[in-house]
């Protein structure tokens, strides 16, 4: 019966039956969906925490876990994590960086950071303490951003071309790579740094770890955009 029917309305409608001949998503169009995702995630959750959620900014994006952009939070993170771990760069060392960020990314989710100090209280979908899943957060938030630094100021600056042959807008954009993954590797110092020199008090009153990690998320999105030719294209 349903076969009769898809038969009916393909015969008056015969577009229909076209073949799509880009079922695969472009490796371009994956560069710029993770740009893209990897900018949202501040941007959103402070926004979305202002309006909904006792109009307060949180001292860090990972705090947003326990408010009501967590959906959001954790599913933008599994999709980026998904994106990076099926990304295909032009070499095997791509591959290894993208998908240990995204194994990084999915730790990150999985493993809350620690919100109200209550150290044995049991979180995550595995409900271990929350100590535990602190420390893993941390550790893979670290391995998360320091390996979107070395892909960007390494990887994305890679030519199979001469130095001498490789144009001027790919120098250009090499030089985009490299700030950004400096950027990113700026601000991993400066966050243990300044809690050392500040305190955890002036650290959360300033809300700079969220600064910085929404600076790093900027710079790996951008970095992203640009690998994609959405920015700066020959």
């Amino acid at each position: 019966m349903i076969d009769k029917i898809i038969s009916i309305i393909t015969q008056y409608f015969p577009s229909l039956r076209e073949k799509n001949r880009s079922i695969i998503i472009s490796y371009l169009t994956l560069r710029k969906l993770i740009g893209i995702l990897g900018m949202l995630l501040p941007i959103i959750c402070i926004i979305g925490g202002l309006i909904f959620w006792e109009f307060s900014i949180q001292r860090s994006i990972s705090y947003y876990y326990h408010t009501n952009m967590r959906d959001f939070f954790v599913g933008l993170l599994f999709c980026v994590s998904m994106f990076l771990i099926t990304y295909r760069g032009y070499e095997k060392i791509d591959d290894i960086i993208t998908t240990v960020s995204g194994i990084a990314s999915w730790f990150i989710a999985f493993f809350p950071c620690s919100f109200d100090g209550d150290s044995s209280r049991l979180v995550s979908i595995i409900q271990i303490k929350s100590c535990i899943s602190n420390k893993i957060h941390l550790t893979s938030a670290s391995i998360f951003f320091f390996l979107l630094a070395i892909n960007s100021i390494f990887l994305f600056t890679l030519s199979d071309k001469p130095q001498s042959e490789i144009s001027e807008g790919k120098k250009f954009r090499n030089k985009i790579y490299i700030g950004c993954g400096i950027a990113i590797l700026l601000s991993l110092v400066f966050i243990p740094v300044l809690y050392i020199v500040l305190g955890e008090e002036r650290i959360v009153q300033y809300k700079i770890i969220l600064i910085f990690e929404a600076i790093m998320l900027v710079a790996f999105g951008i970095s992203w955009l640009v690998k994609g030719r959405t920015l700066f294209q020959d």
